[in-house]
């Protein structure tokens, strides 16, 4: 019987229930790939964060060195009327709380003439972030404004933003 209801069918009623399959398979298949476009988003946004999360930690060192340079730079001149020259690994007697860590992955300096603290990794050996150019670096101008290296991945977080803002304002004062 089913054999003859088939038969039954025209031409046209067999192309529109083809078509309709097909019109079917196609949604299908539309919604397959959007779903699996999301899911591509959606990790890659996750890794995303997970970088900016690695670096931060990775960072905190140089972050919190540089933060410490100006805060010694600024109690020095306040002190004594001038800033003191710090290049890369030395270590600078009229500051004794600063210490280089010549054991860490970063280096630093401070410019006389610029007034900025400038950290930066020691070199492609010494790569925090992983993009093999040992070239990355955040600065810090003795009046608590943030910036990076030419080139660098490194960011600050929002957490120094803010404080800098703090400090400023209070150097304002």
């Amino acid at each position: 019987m089913a054999e003859e209801q088939k038969s039954q069918l025209s031409e046209e009623e067999k192309i529109e229930r083809k078509a309709k399959l097909f019109r079917l398979i196609s949604n299908i298949l539309i919604g397959v790939a959007v779903i699996v476009i999301a899911v591509f988003i959606w990790f890659a946004m996750g890794t995303k964060q997970n970088i900016d999360t690695q670096t931060a930690l990775d960072t905190q060192e140089l972050r919190s060195k540089l933060k410490q340079i100006i805060a010694l730079e600024n109690q020095y001149y306040i002190d004594n009327g001038e800033y003191i020259k710090i290049n890369n690994l030395q270590l600078v007697k009229e500051l004794p709380r600063y210490d280089p860590n010549i054991q860490g992955n970063f280096k630093y300096e401070f410019d006389t003439k610029t007034l900025i603290a400038t950290g930066m990794e020691k070199d492609a050996s010494h790569d925090v972030n992983g993009d093999t150019d040992g070239r990355d670096g955040l600065t810090l101008s003795i009046d608590w404004v943030h910036g990076k290296t030419e080139g660098s991945d490194f960011f600050w977080t929002d957490e120094d933003i803010a404080y800098f803002a703090e400090r400023a304002a209070e150097k304002k004062q």
